[in-house]
């Protein structure tokens, strides 16, 4: 989700915060998941997350719903969905690129961690998990 907020008067001054809800269910029924959630902006740091699906039969996927927790030496961040939806991104031997804005900046990167949500598997050979700036 992105958050755009506007100033009012003649001039319209745009500042957009990135905010990620990672799937999580909201409904009026408590039984099915609450019914609010507080989404506020992590930070400013921009990653680029490269995966290269391995060329095998069944590699590829477009039902994982897989989101990357970045550790760093100043703590961790949890991606959004690692998907384009509408797009045959995962497939066999192709390698995809997604962009996350608007992170909490973990300082140097250490570790990452791949959360799989979905109903499917999903064969990777390589992952890159790049910081823009910062």
């Amino acid at each position: 989700a992105v958050v755009s907020t506007q100033s009012t008067g003649s001039s319209y001054d745009h500042e957009k915060a990135y905010v990620y809800s990672r799937y999580k269910q909201y409904s009026t029924d408590p039984k099915e998941g609450p019914n609010h959630a507080k989404l506020c902006k992590e930070g400013d740091t921009t990653y680029v997350i490269t995966t290269t699906t391995a060329n095998k039969k069944w590699a590829g996927t477009d039902n994982i719903w897989a989101s990357v927790e970045i550790e760093g030496s100043k703590g961790n961040t949890e991606t959004g969905i690692i998907d384009y939806p509408h797009e045959d991104d995962f497939r066999k031997g192709h390698t995809d690129k997604f962009v996350f804005s608007g992170m909490h900046n973990v300082g140097a990167i250490q570790c990452s961690v791949v959360k799989a949500r979905g109903d499917d598997m999903w064969r990777f050979t390589k992952m890159t998990v790049e910081k823009l700036g910062g």
